[in-house]
C-alpha cells in the first residue's frame, strides 16, 4: 500500500526487543519513506521519545525487564510524550490484554507475524488522525484567543462610550428639565426620545461590560441568600413592576447554593425583567427553588404566551428578540443570564410552565446544609471545590 505523500518523513519509533524483528520492520518501513528509531529497550524508548517526540510508536507488548505495558503508562504519563500515538504489537491474541493496552491509551493493536500491508495502513490512518487532532487543537487555541482578543475589545470600546454617552444624557435632561418651556410640543417629544435611545443605549452598552467582565473575571462563591437577592431585584424593577401591576408570588425559604452574588442578582433582574415586560396582562409571577442532587434550581414562571420549542432555543442567543412589539430591548438580558450561570459551573432551562405561561429557570451549585463556608473559585479555565 503506497504511504501518502504528506505523511513521507514521518517518524516512527519501533521498540522490539528481538533484533530480527527490528531489522524486518525496519527495511520495510524505510523503503515506504519513514524516518526510523530504534531500540530494544523500554527504558531507551522512553528516552528517546522525550529527546526526538516520534510522530507515532510501533510498541512490543512483551519486552524483559520492562514491558510494553509499563512503556505505554510512562509515555502517556508524560505530558511531553502523552499525544503520541502508540500502536502495540503483539503475537497474542488475548482480548484481555488488548483490553488492558486501550485503557493504558494504545491506539491499536498489530498482531505478529506483522502483514505489511496492514501495517502501512494501520500507521498511515493513525497518523493521519493524529495530524487531525493536532490541527484542530491549534484552531481551537486560536479561537480561544481570537474569542479573548474580542472579549477584551468589546470592553474596551463599550467602556469608552459610557463617559460621552452619559454627558450627553446630562445635557440632554439639564436641557429637559430646566429649558423646555421655551421648546414647542413637538421639540419636546423629540427630546423626551432622545433621553429613551440614550438610556436604551446606555443599557446595551452595561450589558455589554458585564458580558466582557464575566468571561474575563475569575470570582470566588459562596453561599448566597437567594431571597435578599431575589427582593433586592424586584425592588429595582419596582416602577416596572407598578406599571405592569404585577403580581409576584415568592417562597416561604430558599434553598441554599453557592454563587457570586453580584452576579446572581444580574440573574434574577434580568429573568424578572423579562417575565414582567412579557407575562401576561397582568403578568403574575411565582418564584422558587429547589435542590436537585448536587446543584440547586431557581426559576421564576409567568402567565404569558408559551414559547415554541423554535423561541426557547433563540432566547439565549445575542441580540434574539421574539417580541418586538411588546417591549423594547437590546436582545442581550438572557444571553447575560446564561454567560454568568455557566461560568458558575451552572445550567440555564427555558421551557413550559406547570399550567401554562413559561419558565425560565437556572442551576448553581449545592452549599452544604447550614454551610457558610463553602467556597468554590471560579476561574477561566478551572474550578476547584474548597470547604
Amino acid at each position: 500500500m503506497p504511504l501518502a505523500t504528506e505523511l513521507r518523513g514521518s517518524t516512527l519509533l519501533i521498540v522490539d526487543d528481538k533484533p530480527q524483528n527490528l531489522r524486518l520492520l525496519s527495511d520495510f518501513l524505510a523503503e515506504q519513506g519513514f524516518e526510523l528509531m530504534l531500540t530494544r529497550s523500554g527504558v531507551h524508548a522512553l528516552e528517546k521519545a522525550r529527546l526526538a517526540t516520534p510522530d507515532l510508536v510501533l510498541l512490543d507488548l512483551r519486552m524483559p525487564e520492562m514491558d510494553g505495558f509499563e512503556v505505554c503508562r510512562r509515555l502517556k504519563a508524560d505530558a511531553a510524550t502523552a499525544g503520541i500515538p502508540v500502536i502495540f504489537m503483539t503475537a497474542e491474541e488475548d482480548t484481555r490484554a488488548k483490553v488492558e493496552g486501550f485503557a493504558l491509551g494504545a491506539v491499536d493493536y498489530i498482531t505478529k507475524p506483522v502483514q505489511r500491508d496492514e501495517l502501512v495502513a494501520r500507521i498511515q490512518h493513525h497518523l493521519q488522525l493524529h495530524r487531525l487532532q493536532q490541527e484542530l487543537t491549534a484552531k481551537t487555541e486560536e479561537l480561544s484567543l481570537k474569542n479573548t482578543e474580542l472579549e477584551a475589545y468589546a470592553h474596551t470600546i463599550a467602556h469608552s462610550l459610557k463617559t460621552p454617552l452619559a454627558a450627553a444624557n446630562r445635557f440632554l435632561e439639564i436641557l429637559y428639565k430646566f429649558k423646555s418651556e421655551n421648546l414647542s410640543d413637538e421639540q419636546r417629544h423629540l427630546l423626551g426620545q432622545a433621553l429613551s435611545a440614550l438610556s436604551s443605549t446606555g443599557s446595551a452598552i452595561d450589558a455589554l461590560l458585564l458580558l466582557s467582565t464575566v468571561a474575563q473575571q475569575s470570582v470566588t462563591l459562596h453561599a448566597l441568600n437567594m431571597g435578599a437577592l431575589a427582593a433586592q431585584a424586584l425592588n429595582q424593577l419596582a416602577d416596572l413592576r407598578a406599571r405592569t401591576q404585577a403580581d409576584v408570588s415568592l417562597p416561604e425559604a430558599w434553598p441554599q447554593a453557592l454563587g457570586y452574588a453580584p452576579w446572581v442578582g444580574e440573574v434574577w433582574v434580568n429573568l424578572l425583567s423579562n417575565a414582567l415586560k412579557y407575562g401576561g396582562s397582568p403578568p403574575r409571577l411565582e418564584l422558587g427553588g429547589e435542590r436537585d442532587g448536587t446543584q440547586v434550581r431557581f426559576w421564576v414562571r409567568d402567565n404569558g404566551l408559551p414559547l415554541s420549542e423554535d423561541e426557547r432555543r433563540r432566547v439565549f442567543v445575542p441580540f434574539t428578540r421574539l417580541h418586538q412589539e411588546r417591549a423594547a430591548g437590546h436582545g442581550l438580558g438572557l444571553v447575560t443570564v446564561q454567560r454568568i450561570v455557566l461560568k458558575l459551573g451552572g445550567t440555564v432551562q427555558a421551557g413550559p410552565a406547570p399550567g401554562g405561561g413559561n419558565e425560565f429557570s437556572f442551576r448553581l451549585p449545592a452549599a452544604s446544609v447550614g454551610s457558610r463556608s463553602d467556597r468554590i473559585d471560579v476561574g477561566s479555565r478551572a474550578t476547584t471545590r474548597r470547604a
